[in-house]
């Protein structure tokens, strides 16, 4: 785990750090986080239309339920992503970018040097298990700094309760969204091999926070960790 000053980068108390772990979902954060630096680029807009190929489509494990064939908009592959944890629509999202996963995971592993993420290498968009697919607390401390920092708007959709698409209503697994009226972000993940996972950050009296907790053994868990962190700074 670890806990720190949004605005300084200060560590304010970290267990194991800088190990690095199996990710699962926390890996959609940077998924994400490449989308927005492709979106200020000006390479994509949340307005274009992302052809679903069959590998996004046949996606295993938590779903936006996108239909192969059709066109989704990356802003609702954003949300799918973010909010519903959609492994297919971050494959689509990864596709739509880069061409494949395969080369997707390449700008990951780039951005992940530029922000000196020295305890992280991607292999997916998604965060489905691989030996060589790790992050550590540390390295998602800084990334959700940066994503709060350089992009205001779209770090707003970490916050949203709910995403509905084609009809199915999806509720953020984040538990503490509607525990703690201070939270208003990340990201929950959980794989066999990751445990209970959840990167959360809170603002109360004009200083944030952002907690990250790995490998807990329930959603309560991750929660209640999270929770004591954030009330501790």
């Amino acid at each position: 785990y670890i806990l720190i000053d949004a605005a300084t980068g200060t560590v304010l108390t970290e267990y194991n750090a800088d190990t690095a772990l199996p990710p699962a979902s926390l890996t959609k954060i940077m998924t994400t986080y490449v989308a927005d630096n492709e979106i200020a680029a000006g390479n994509i807009s949340l307005n274009d239309e992302v052809f679903v190929s069959v590998k996004a489509w046949q996606a295993e494990g938590s779903k936006m339920f996108i239909q192969e064939g059709t066109q989704v908009r990356v802003e609702d592959l954003m949300r799918g992503i973010i909010i519903q944890s959609g492994n297919d629509a971050s494959i689509a999202l990864a596709e739509h970018i880069a061409g494949s996963e395969e080369a997707f995971a390449d700008l990951m592993n780039q951005h992940a040097k530029q922000l000196g993420m020295s305890n992280s290498n991607f292999l997916n968009a998604s965060g489905l298990p691989d030996p060589n697919h790790k992050m550590s607390a540390h390295d998602l401390a800084t990334l959700a700094g940066t994503i709060i920092t350089r992009f205001p708007e779209q770090y707003k959709i970490y916050g949203e309760r709910e995403f509905t698409y084609n009809n199915i209503v999806q509720t953020n697994r984040n538990r503490l969204l509607w525990q703690d009226k201070y939270v208003d972000g990340l990201k929950t993940g959980h794989t066999n091999a990751a445990g209970y996972c959840l990167v959360a950050s809170a603002k109360r009296d004009g200083m944030r926070l952002i907690s990250v907790v790995m490998g807990t053994r329930s959603e309560e868990a991750r929660a209640a960790e999270s929770q004591k962190l954030l009330s501790y700074g």
